[in-house]
């Protein structure tokens, strides 16, 4: 039987210039988001409409070409025209694809805070990590109805939040490749 590596025990030497470029590119897009936040709004609308144009021709296609069971396979096909539907006119009406992603991350939030809920009086967990859960599950809950009762908000929020969580990656990539690069200094 034949077998071959697919990752090596040590990265390559230059990984710690790649994890700089991240950082880099991070730090770069972050200050864009907090700087210019109805710019990255309206980038980001337009990028999940490209996206969903993308999936739903990606649907349409597959449903068609499903091993000719279209009988099963129509409501892929269905699907993918909405897609197509709602991807241009988000292109027309980005702040729609804006309230929408929004309603979406809401409606996921407030079906993950339930559920941190019911996980926290499922299982055999300490009293410290149970208030913990639920606390955190009344914080989701809490977010995702500020998300459905006011979408704009909602999509502001992420903005900034994506912008800083953007910037806190860079800085923890960069100090990631200068213990990279000092490792492979002290392998030499």
């Amino acid at each position: 039987m034949d077998s071959f590596v697919i990752f090596e025990d040590t990265p390559d030497t230059g990984v710690w210039k790649a994890m700089i470029i991240k950082a880099i590119i991070f730090v770069v897009l972050g200050i864009f988001c907090l700087a210019f936040p109805f710019a990255a709004l309206n980038l980001s609308a337009y990028l999940l409409a490209f996206f969903l144009l993308i999936v739903s021709i990606a649907a349409i296609f597959s449903g068609f070409s499903a091993f000719g069971f279209f009988s099963r396979n129509w409501l892929v096909v269905v699907l993918g025209i909405i897609g197509i539907c709602l991807a241009i006119y988000s292109f027309i009406s980005p702040e729609f694809m804006l309230s929408f992603a929004t309603i979406i991350i809401g409606i996921i939030s407030i079906v993950a805070g339930i559920a941190d809920i019911v996980l926290a009086f499922g299982h055999d967990v300490s009293v410290g990590m149970r208030i913990l859960t639920i606390l955190l599950g009344l914080v989701e809950g809490a977010i995702g109805i500020i998300f459905l009762i006011n979408p704009g908000l909602g999509s502001a929020v992420l903005v900034l939040v994506l912008g800083i969580g953007l910037i806190i990656n860079a800085v923890l990539s960069l100090t990631e490749a200068f213990i990279v690069k000092k490792d492979f200094a002290g392998d030499e």
